[in-house]
């Protein structure tokens, strides 16, 4: 998990950008407003100050995150308190964004996440392939707390928005080669092409292929790794009349061989583990997991030996790990004056195609193993009506949306093989494969929506805002779960006895209706000072699980409501030749119904996820930004606290906070000055510290301890006029080793594996650009 090094940006309310160009307006940006050093954004869909808007709000212009050589979304939360990215699983294509302590371990289709991750104004339903999209980037704003009125249903923890360069009327171009550790070698280019007066073209691509970090011993196969291709075309239209129609094309395809999963602990009384044992006492030649686990102990920290995928009567699949993933879109944006209103109308498609197969638990021994497979398309549509009215008193804008996600979402797993056959009374020479499960199906979620939102200025000093929207989401589910070699349903009637083969596709579908709402009082004396408080209303969609094998489990999991108040102030301080910023956010969240992901072996022996609703659970904590800017120094701080009292409802074992560290602390440094005759230098150097994360809900096992990351990068742009940059670069300074994933069934299965985040990496990068 590269954290990006950097002099940003901090926080709720305040971000650090240079040499970027103000955007046009109605654009969703965050950019240099004025000579004052402002930051305008779009949190509540209109151009705004940062320092004024009354939300907690980071955001981060492209200019300034290119110069801290961020690669990936993941390198965002160095720059965002209480912004915490995890894997998603074990995928290294997916992620789980966690904002305030809310966060979803695994998105399958019909279970969304809290936080929402948006390209170009237009929701990502999945994040698989999102993470590889930072690249010739306008802005980035991470925007906390529940944003139900103008971003709608699932954004209870809040939003991250990423926007892309759009076309401009100036030919221009730009290479960016890099090279590094591991056989890192990275390509980026971008070429701008006004075709006409109103017309533009921007075509951007990126290439990256890093090999893995983490090597199998059994046959040298490295993990970890990178390999992805990526590009995006932009045409920009201005017929005249204030018209602008932006529309935008993008493609990604990642093909790795995935995480590594290290043998973390293993539990020798755990039913399933201990039966080895058991069998090995009767003389049967089966496997000892818990020598293998101890041995993992004896190697290195970046080996493994998983010696997986050879073949033979218990490898139920025959190949080795992988993990591919294709995504692509097309969005459009078209804004229309008419007389004293803005008509807006946002477009989105996109298709995510995705297919893994793991080691789940990096032994030799078959224990288990799990391969996934999603096909799935969205659409989306919003058309918006904004202006003015009452003296230009009241800014409102109002909308109505139409979302549509449909699609396949399914897995195949082998599980514990050698106990299935001796306990079938079968030689142990049988074939695994007979045993191998399919569970999944497909789903489609459609939701309309209508709102409305306005802020009226009582006074100079006074302003209140408010907003409500109005939801109907309808939702279904199908499954057939079985095992495909026996034609054996593993669908269950409530007696425990399993349905006919012919009988074993069920169905179910529910629909929900929410109202959202806000309300914020903001009081701003002068533009050095902006005091608020706000309660929020939001809601997180209800769904079904598509892992389901009894109608217990397919039965519909309900919305989770939840009211936020919150409480912020932003301050600006001139000091002589220095301006200081500071910006503090106090939050509560009640929730009720909240949605609880759990891992577990059903009654068929299968390892499931299934979401319920526990009862009730209050968020709160506190976000603070300082930001120092003096002559060429920039220096930023952060920090965060974040904690959960589950108030009714509390499970076995299970863990509070999970996916996020209580405390998050951030220090940048940044140094920029003109050398003469020679061109730009650039130092920047970053921390980040993370308290102990649980990784699983009810894992005793999957606690891991606080860390801190160090960045380092230094840059000269502009060489003699040039237009040719040079940089070099060190991520992880310390080397620290650290987990950001688990496979927690220490209780079920009785064990736990782990993914790692990324050891230190280090490289040289080349530029050029006109």
């Amino acid at each position: 998990m590269l954290l990006a090094s950097a002099a940003l940006i901090s926080g709720a309310g305040q971000a650090w950008a240079e040499d970027a160009t103000p955007a046009p307006a109605r654009d969703a940006t965050a950019t240099a407003g004025n000579e004052t050093g402002d930051i305008v954004v779009t949190a509540r869909r209109r151009e705004e100050s940062l320092q004024n808007v009354p939300i907690a709000v980071t955001a981060v212009s492209g200019a300034a995150l290119a110069k801290t050589g961020a690669t990936d979304i993941a390198n965002i939360q160095a720059v965002a308190p209480s912004l915490t990215i995890t894997t998603q699983g074990t995928s290294r294509t997916a992620f789980a964004l966690s904002l305030r302590g809310q966060r979803t371990n695994e998105a399958q289709l019909l279970t969304d996440q809290p936080v929402g991750a948006y390209f170009a104004e237009v929701l990502q339903a999945r994040s698989i392939g999102f993470a590889s999209s930072l690249y010739d980037i306008q802005s980035v704003q991470v925007l906390k707390g529940v944003q139900g009125t103008l971003f709608g249903r699932n954004m209870t923890g809040g939003a991250v928005l990423v926007e892309p360069n759009r076309p401009t009327d100036k030919l221009a171009a730009e290479v960016v080669a890099q090279v590094g550790n591991y056989k890192m070698h990275d390509v980026y280019g971008m070429l701008n092409i006004p075709l006409a007066d109103w017309a533009s073209l921007r075509v951007a691509g990126k290439t990256r292929e890093r090999k893995g970090y983490t090597t199998d011993v059994s046959d040298g196969r490295d993990y970890d790794d990178q390999n992805y291709d990526t590009f995006r075309a932009s045409l920009r239209l201005t017929p005249g009349g204030g018209i602008e129609s932006t529309t935008i094309f993008d493609w990604l395809r990642s093909r790795i061989h995935g995480s590594a999963l290290y043998p973390t602990a293993i539990n020798p009384a755990a039913p399933a583990i201990g039966a080895y044992a058991y069998f090995r006492s009767l003389g049967l030649n089966v496997a000892d997991p818990v020598a293998q686990f101890a041995r993992q102990q004896t190697l290195g920290r970046q080996q493994f030996d998983q010696g997986f995928g050879d073949g033979g009567n218990l490898d139920a699949y025959g190949f080795k790990p992988y993990e591919y993933s294709k995504n692509w879109g097309v969005t459009n944006r078209t804004i229309i004056p008419v007389g004293d209103l803005t008509l807006k109308n946002v477009f989105g498609y996109r298709k995510v195609e995705y297919a893994s197969f793991q080691d789940l638990d990096g032994v030799p021994a078959f224990l288990i193993n799990s391969a996934q497979t999603r096909n799935i398309e969205q659409y989306s549509e919003e058309f918006q009506v904004q202006g003015k009215a009452l003296d230009n008193r009241l800014n409102f804008v109002a909308g109505i949306y139409y979302f549509l996600e449909q699609g396949s979402d399914g897995s195949t797993s082998q599980q514990f093989p050698e106990l299935a056959l001796v306990s079938q009374g079968l030689p142990l020479t049988t074939p695994a494969v007979l045993f191998r499960n399919a569970l999944g199906g497909t789903g489609r979620a459609e939701a309309v929506a209508g709102y409305l939102a306005g802020t009226y200025k009582f006074s100079d000093k006074f302003q209140l805002s408010a907003g409500g929207r109005y939801t109907t989401d309808k939702r279904s589910a199908t499954v057939s779960p079985q095992l495909p070699a026996l034609g054996v349903c593993l669908y269950r009637r409530p007696d425990g006895t399993s349905f006919p083969f012919a009988q074993c596709t069920h169905s179910n579908s529910n629909t929900w209706n929410a109202f959202t709402w806000d309300v914020t009082l903001q009081y701003q004396p002068s533009d050095a000072l902006t005091a608020y408080i706000s309660t929020r209303k939001g809601f997180r969609a209800g769904g079904f699980s598509l892992r389901a094998t009894s109608d217990a489990e397919l039965a519909p999991f309900n919305p989770e409501k939840v009211q936020e108040y919150e409480l912020g102030l932003k301050t600006r301080t001139d000091l002589g030749g220095a301006r200081l910023t500071t910006a503090t956010a106090l939050f509560f969240q009640n929730y009720r119904n909240v949605q609880k992901q759990q891992a577990g072996i059903d009654g068929g022996g299968n390892v499931t996820t299934i979401i319920s609703n526990t009862a009730a659970q209050h968020n709160y904590g506190a976000e603070f930004d300082a930001g120092l800017h003096s002559g060429p120094f920039d220096m930023t701080l952060s920090y965060a606290y974040v904690n959960i009292d589950i108030t009714k409802g509390l499970q076995p074992f299970e863990h509070e906070l999970v996916g996020a560290p209580q405390h998050q602390v951030g220090v940048t440094l940044n140094y920029a000055t003109p050398l003469a005759g020679l061109g730009d230098l650039n130092l920047n150097a970053s921390m980040s510290y993370r308290s102990k994360i649980w990784l699983d809900l009810n894992d005793d096992q999957s606690l891991q301890k606080g860390y801190a990351l160090v960045n380092l990068r230094a840059s000269l742009g502009n060489i003699k006029g040039t237009g040719i940059g040079a940089a070099a670069f060190v991520n992880n300074l310390t080397d620290q080793f650290y987990r950001v994933g688990v496979i927690g069934i220490y209780r079920e299965a009785g064990y736990i594996s782990s993914t790692y985040g990324e050891p230190r990496t280090y490289g040289l990068e080349l530029s050029y650009k006109f």
